[in-house]
């Protein structure tokens, strides 16, 4: 998108594409101290390099690599023939054209990945901005339901809940988290690969632990926490879209302010194991079902109403949402992000006594992140 205009890059969550070559050379610097980069990754850094500072493509390779072969032209423009390759190869590619004759046809067949790849990224950026759209003819409802959230007394079980026993409960099932994560992961890194059903349904019970163990210290019976919690109440989609819209704003706000400061996340948040149609399936029921419930069963419904009885609603939503953000383990504008998200999530649950339309914003504001990344991504080009 380097020839689109900048809001269209805007509405497709695209940076410069200077400013996206400048935090590639640093996430090459950060990978490559700490074990080499390998061929594909000294190529992408020597093309990012070369274009960066007005560099010749081959001569900046020639430096990295030690010299370059016509084999890796046949190599280059044989994948990119066949459908496959990145904008690295394609720049080799060329630079190597120049000089060489011309071994294939390769450059529609690119372009029509690089048109396919624009298309999406615009539309499934641009079906999230419909949604905020959409919702900002809800936010006056909204607003009236925080601002009677604020004024909300528990009642029931849960008003006798202390701070102390909702912060030990919190910091129990948290620990006990931890633990089996840490063991799960030693236990699998001796693995070569897993089934991925089996993938999904570790990642599930390590996600519902949490939650779990909170339900098993606090009630006799589980079943009991529904109806306490308010898991069985009604959705309120009303409040829960205006408040998806006033969460896109204050977003880009924040963006504008932080986006720039602390060093850039070297897999940009992305994973290898939402590749393909079974990683789409594996990120959906783990980012937008699971972690919704867990978190909000333990966050919202425990951590945040335990503060509240004793601090009262907004001291208790400031203080849930600082932990709900630590613990999150983002830089500086993923936290003030991950905290303004959790701050809202409690005066909603607050406001409609409602842990149901709580999960469903979760749910709603992971899909939004998670669905278009993928589109974007991890989904097939040919």
């Amino acid at each position: 998108m380097e020839r689109d205009p900048e809001w269209l890059r805007w509405l497709a969550g695209v940076k410069s594409p200077e400013q996206t070559r400048i935090e590639a050379l640093d996430v090459f610097k950060e990978l490559g101290s700490e074990q080499p980069l390998g061929p594909a990754g000294y190529e992408a850094f020597a093309v990012t390099y070369a274009i960066q500072f007005k560099r010749p493509v081959l001569e900046s390779l020639s430096q990295v690599l030690g010299g370059t072969e016509h084999s890796t032209l046949t190599s280059a423009t044989q994948t990119l023939t066949s459908g496959e390759g990145n904008w690295w190869l394609a720049h080799l590619a060329t630079a190597f054209e120049k000089n060489q004759p011309k071994l294939a046809d390769w450059e529609p067949r690119h372009q029509q990945m690089l048109n396919t790849l624009r298309t999406r990224a615009i539309a499934a950026r641009s079906s999230i901005w419909l949604i905020g759209i959409a919702g900002l003819a809800f936010v006056p409802l909204t607003l009236r339901s925080l601002k009677s959230g604020l004024k909300t007394r528990t009642r029931g079980y849960s008003s006798a809940w202390l701070p102390s026993l909702g912060l030990a409960t919190f910091f129990a099932a948290t620990l006990a988290w931890i633990g089996f994560s840490m063991t799960l992961d030693l236990g699998l890194a001796n693995l070569n690969s897993i089934p991925p059903l089996l993938g999904l349904l570790l990642d599930s019970f390590a996600r519902f632990l949490p939650a779990l163990i909170a339900i098993g210290l606090l009630f006799k019976r589980p079943t009991h926490s529904i109806r306490v919690l308010g898991i069985n109440q009604p959705i309120h989609p009303g409040p829960v879209l205006g408040l998806f819209s006033l969460l896109l704003i204050l977003d880009q706000i924040l963006n504008r302010l932080l986006g720039d400061l602390g060093t850039a996340n070297p897999g940009g948040g992305l994973s290898i194991s939402d590749q393909g149609i079974s990683g789409l399936i594996f990120l959906f029921i783990s980012a937008c079902i699971v972690a919704p419930i867990s978190e909000e069963i333990l966050y919202r419904g425990v951590l945040f109403r335990s503060l509240g009885n004793r601090l009262g609603i907004l001291p208790a939503a400031i203080l849930s949402s600082l932990i709900f953000a630590v613990f999150h383990f983002y830089n500086l504008y993923g936290l003030c992000s991950v905290a303004i998200f959790g701050g809202t999530c409690a005066l909603l649950y607050a406001g409609t006594g409602s842990l149901a339309a709580v999960i469903a914003l979760h749910a709603l504001y992971n899909a939004s992140i998670k669905i278009p990344e993928w589109i974007v991504y991890h989904s097939p080009l040919s």
